[in-house]
């Protein structure tokens, strides 16, 4: 199984695939590490026949903040992740170099979760 920096992921039954983020101290808000980490996560599941269900947890009191927006020491979609969309041009100064790292990371990566092929279940608490 691959491990992930900031996210475990568990399978609690064989058919159940449990993928739980793991920044408490930070809420469990996603970070770009996290953001690619559950892409991946998800695309696993997804390809894993095995896989009926996927359950997407938070460890700790919170399921998620939301989007963690500080700097991180990486922080570069396309340079520090490998782009999972069809949008390039990252590196493009001012808008539209900023307008492509948004559709990578807050559009069209969620599109894909949304569009997972396998039914998904949050794990919501509080």
């Amino acid at each position: 199984m691959t491990s992930y920096e900031t996210i475990v992921v568990e399978r609690p039954e064989p058919r159940i695939a449990r993928i739980v983020m793991n920044r408490p101290e930070a809420r469990n808000a996603q970070n770009l590490q996290m953001t690619y980490d559950l892409n991946a996560a998800f695309d696993a599941a997804v390809q894993d026949d095995a896989v009926k269900v996927i359950i997407l947890a938070g460890h700790g009191p919170h399921f998620s903040a939301g989007h963690d927006l500080r700097a991180g020491t990486k922080n570069a979609a396309g340079v520090d992740f490998p782009p999972v969309g069809n949008w390039g041009g990252f590196a493009e100064p001012n808008a539209h170099g900023r307008f492509a790292r948004e559709q990578e990371i807050y559009l069209q990566i969620t599109r894909r979760w949304r569009n997972l092929a396998k039914p998904t279940i949050a794990e919501v608490h509080g």
